[in-house]
């Protein structure tokens, strides 16, 4: 089942290229880039509440500066959500960046190996890392914390497999 391609990620596929795939780093990545910018706001609305409550006429400077830290979170949001790790009937694609784009593939027939690695916590989470092991110049491409890793190691061998039964002289 293809998966509908949008954006940035539909100019970068051929013509008859599926997605098969979509996963990005894991939600506890967002979590923990957040955390600070979550306390520098309650601190800068707290502190405003502090000078509205002592009849400084400053409380509104106090409360803009929760602006700041809020859109650096929501900078860290846009950051997270625009890398993504794309399975599709060909290749792997590694895509990063909001407003300038990198992106990194590899051919699923030159896949030789997968190496997959979960912590206790990353189990319990369902996260983990995956190396993608090729025959290119590149050599090996990382996929850090990524959602359900052992769902994208399977799909991607599926997927190598099915390309090298639709293309036999491909290895």
């Amino acid at each position: 089942m293809a998966i509908q391609a949008r954006g940035y990620l539909r100019q970068v596929l051929a013509d008859d290229e599926a997605v098969l795939l979509i996963t990005r780093p894991h939600w506890l990545v967002l979590l923990g880039k957040t955390l600070l910018w979550i306390v520098l706001t309650a601190v800068c609305v707290f502190g405003a509440i502090w000078l509205y409550t002592t009849g400084s006429t400053y409380w509104l400077w106090g409360l803009a500066s929760a602006l700041i830290p809020l859109a650096f979170w929501t900078w860290e949001h846009l950051v997270w959500a625009n890398r993504m790790n794309v399975l599709t009937s060909r290749r792997i694609l590694q895509m990063e960046g909001v407003l300038n784009k990198q992106v990194a593939d590899s051919l699923l027939e030159k896949l030789n190996d997968v190496k997959t690695e979960q912590s206790f916590i990353g189990r319990i989470f369902g996260y983990g890392d995956i190396e993608i092991l090729t025959a290119s110049e590149q050599g090996a491409n990382s996929l850090h914390m990524i959602n359900d890793p052992l769902g994208f190691k399977r799909a991607m061998l599926n997927a190598k497999e099915r390309f090298q039964d639709e293309h036999p002289g491909a290895h």
